[in-house]
């Protein structure tokens, strides 16, 4: 069994971390029910599809005569991007399932002061003005490596990076081996989230850099980002990443590695589940994101399958209800965490050797810390991390992405 261990519940307890078909508007809130439809804009993953969320949701609305739970898949790039329009149309759901970027804060329904949402994983750390816009039914970890034990092996490779260079070096001799491509990638947002992976542990991990920016107190060029940023371009110029790789998409990343075609990926715990489903001939290892000096990192960490209400819901009550019922029951709980491989305090389910690979690297874990996305961080950061990052494939310098970076923030971060 994979449960949270007491040093997973104390990390949780100090740290801070998407993807529809519209239907006409709701009804008015009858509360028992009485031919109501509740709309919820849900983020897709070949995971978490349209048929999981009406699965999950189906046990509550069984109770719930009356009031039909509509999934809504999103029309735009994201969640975030058709939320977006939604709100200008007018036309919006009850309920977002999905990591939201704080600016949209004002246009949600702040929760309770009740222990059901202040239990949550990383609540307090994702308020806005003492404020619970989002509840999460768990957390994830996001800085790790998954190989093909069998394709580093052939290279020679016997012992997993913790440092850059090693991993570099991991890479250029699975290369010369002339097996498979060393680092799967892809465009979408998967390069810039890649990057932020591997990146924001080292960048994160001694304090409040992100206010630090804000202040003009420090960097991305004179940071951690810009060794990560070199690193990444001399992955791209010795073709240790597929240089074509902007124009794959984020399945085909996952396809490539099943596949053994290509070494290693780097991905949050959620693409644990995809791993183990796939018929794989090889066996698969998860090591952490290798820092620059080799020391043990925190893990980059956020809210797994938060939940939000919007304001303008004519069906607060039924909303905060249902809401209540998924991070809460414990069925609906741990088949969520299941679903990715996330963890939570005081829930357990049966996880697979991968799973339980996984949970030791967040057992080792010194700390964890927020992503691209939070308070403190300018709404679109992660789209122009991507940006920057993708500018590498192109030819662009590191030091010129970096300094792009700095431009970027001094323009949208509040003063």
């Amino acid at each position: 069994m994979r449960h949270n261990t007491r040093s997973v519940v104390a990390l949780i307890a100090v740290s801070a971390l998407g993807a529809g078909a519209l239907a006409g508007c709701s009804t008015t809130d009858s509360g028992a029910g009485g031919g109501t439809e509740l709309r919820v804009l849900a983020n897709i993953t070949p995971v978490l599809t349209k048929e999981y969320y009406q699965e999950l949701v189906q046990p509550w609305a069984d109770e719930h005569e009356g009031v039909t739970v509509t999934i809504e898949v999103p029309s735009g790039e994201n969640v975030q991007a058709t939320l977006q329009q939604e709100l200008a149309s007018g036309d919006v759901p009850d309920i977002v399932a999905s990591n939201l970027d704080p600016v949209v804060a004002p246009q949600l329904t702040a929760f309770p002061d009740e222990d059901w949402v202040t239990d949550t994983p990383l609540a307090a750390q994702n308020a806005v003005d003492g404020k619970i816009w989002q509840v999460a039914t768990g957390a994830q970890i996001q800085s790790l490596v998954f190989y093909n034990k069998d394709l580093f092996a052939a290279a020679g490779v016997t012992e997993t990076p913790t440092s850059v260079e090693d991993f570099t070096a991991a890479l250029a001799a699975v290369k010369a081996a002339g097996t498979a491509t060393p680092l799967g990638t892809a465009g979408e947002w998967v390069t810039g989230a890649q990057f932020a992976m591997m990146a924001n542990p080292s960048l994160l991990g001694g304090g409040d850099f992100y206010g630090e920016v804000t202040e003009g107190k420090s960097s991305f060029s004179d940071s951690p980002y810009a060794d990560y940023l070199e690193a990444y371009s001399g992955w791209i110029a010795d073709e240790l990443v597929d240089p074509d790789a902007l124009g794959l998409k984020y399945q085909d990343s996952i396809d490539a590695f099943t596949s053994g075609s290509s070494a290693a990926l780097v991905m949050g715990n959620w693409l644990v589940p995809s791993i183990d489903e796939a018929d794989v001939d090889f066996e698969v290892g998860v090591f952490a994101a290798p820092s620059i000096d080799g020391e043990t990192a925190p893990q980059m960490s956020g809210p797994a399958q938060p939940y939000s209400i919007l304001k303008t819901s004519d069906n607060q009550e039924l909303a905060l209800s249902l809401v209540e019922y998924l991070v809460t029951d414990e069925t609906a709980v741990t088949t969520s965490l299941a679903s990715e491989g996330n963890f939570r305090q005081g829930y357990t389910y049966e996880g697979s050797p991968l799973n339980q690979a996984v949970g030791a690297i967040l057992d080792a874990a010194p700390g964890l810390v927020i992503g691209t996305s939070g308070p403190g961080v300018p709404a679109g950061f992660g789209d122009e991390l991507n940006k920057q990052v993708q500018a590498l494939y192109v030819g662009t310098a590191p030091a010129d992405a970096a300094a792009a970076l700095d431009a970027w923030w001094s323009l949208n971060a509040a003063q």
